[in-house]
């Protein structure tokens, strides 16, 4: 079987932290398309084997089932979808496209690429989101992904699975909207983490430990916590056996509570859910 080609329209870090783990031997040819002269530069000064370092899409010629990342930034989208549709003709001419970038929803691109030239391929176009977060780059990320599919293509659902898979976990969502949910929890989580982590580790200082000690026993403890947290049915009940009656952790979950912290966590990510949404609009 045919392997299909693979394009990365824009070559930041996300969209490096996802080819630097991706199996390329699932590709017939990789290519990376980037505009920015000092980026290119930075880049070629790395070993990219077979793979082509482009600044356009100037002579690409789209075949069926061609997948082409969009990675570049939100107010980019509808500039890049413009030249895509230079390049498609005819049905065979349709690649697979995935998007990475915020708030930009399928609808949105699809209208971006399929304009009146090409009204007659309108049922013919898949549209891929995928919102991968900040532990890509060490192939622990959580994508949340959404398919906007008209057509069964050679297994492309399969394909994009892979892709994401090679930087961590996915989950499908059966809502587009649901992306903006993924977005409020792992797409802004890491930073809701080391948020955490950074006042843990300056109470651990101000008590006598070394900064490196800390760091160290916080970052482990937020890392065993969490696969645990993964085959744990119960939280709370959890949370009550860790805490002995009149004991530390006791102690600590009461100014927790005192002070409403659960509130303050809601609130935030009601914030960021909002904000998402806002995004989304705005977009379309």
């Amino acid at each position: 079987m045919a392997k299909n080609k693979l394009y990365f329209i824009g070559y930041g870090h996300m969209a490096e932290a996802i080819y630097q783990r991706l199996d390329k031997s699932l590709f017939e040819n990789i290519f990376l398309i980037e505009k920015d002269d000092d980026r290119r530069v930075s880049i070629d000064k790395k070993k990219y084997g077979k793979t082509q370092l482009l600044k356009s899409l100037h002579g690409i010629k789209f075949c069926n089932s061609d997948i082409v990342i969009l990675a570049v930034k939100p107010n980019q989208i509808k500039l890049i979808c413009n030249e895509i549709n230079s390049l498609i003709i005819e049905k065979k001419d349709l690649p697979e496209v995935i998007s990475i970038a915020a708030g930009v929803t399928t609808t949105s691109i699809k209208d971006y690429i399929i304009q009146e030239n090409l009204s007659h391929l309108q049922n013919f176009l898949n549209i891929y989101r995928a919102m991968p977060n900040l532990c890509a780059s060490n192939g622990d990320s959580i994508t949340g992904l959404f398919e906007s599919s008209v057509s069964d293509k050679s297994n492309s659902k399969n394909t994009v699975s892979e892709i994401f898979n090679s930087v961590g976990e996915i989950l499908w969502v059966k809502k587009e909207s649901d992306l903006n949910i993924v977005t409020a929890i792992s797409g802004s989580g890491p930073a809701y983490i080391f948020y955490i982590m950074e006042v843990m580790i300056n109470s651990a200082q101000e008590l006598g430990l070394s900064e490196k000690d800390a760091k160290k026993l916080v970052a482990m403890t937020l890392i065993g916590s969490g696969k645990m947290g993964l085959s744990i049915q119960n939280l709370k009940e959890q949370i009550s056996k860790v805490s002995s009656k009149g004991g530390t952790t006791e102690a600590a979950l009461k100014v927790f509570e005192k002070e409403n912290l659960s509130l303050i966590f809601n609130q935030a990510i009601e914030a960021a859910h909002a904000r998402s949404k806002e995004i989304s609009q705005s977009n379309e």
